[in-house]
């Protein structure tokens, strides 16, 4: 009878011990490594441009996976209200809906990413080209 209470203590035990031992590898946020396109020139653009744009997101326990390229999907929601035929700034809401990775018993939650792109005149475009070089 002994044998078999240490041995059901013991299993309890590392039950215990094992079922919480990835508890920190929860996803808690998503942040652009490479902002995409952030200006857009009047009656010349008429849609966001993500390309170039790289994410990572960042653990519970502190850890921030390495950046890949940002890719529109079913699991990413765009908001805002940019009129690319007046100039202004305009805020763009991202947000990553429950990434779902089996690895990393991801929660299905949100993940809102925001930041602001300027839609300027054709002139002011030039005259931002022209201080980069």
């Amino acid at each position: 009878m002994k044998k078999i209470f240490l041995c059901v203590a013991i299993c309890g035990l590392l039950l215990v011990v094992f079922s919480s031992c990835d508890n920190d590898i929860v996803i808690v946020r998503y942040d652009f490594g490479q902002y995409p396109r952030l200006v857009y020139v009047v009656n010349v653009d008429t849609e966001l441009d993500f390309t170039g744009a790289t994410i990572f997101y960042t653990l519970r326990n502190g850890f921030q996976e390495d950046e890949h390229p940002f890719v529109l999907g079913d699991w990413v929601s765009i908001e805002h209200s940019i009129d690319f035929t007046t100039p202004g700034e305009y805020n763009v809401r991202l947000i990553m809906h429950g990434h779902s990775d089996p690895r990393l018993r991801t929660p299905s939650t949100s993940f809102p990413i925001t930041f602001t792109v300027q839609v300027v005149d054709e002139e002011t475009y030039m005259q931002l080209n022209e201080g980069e070089r």
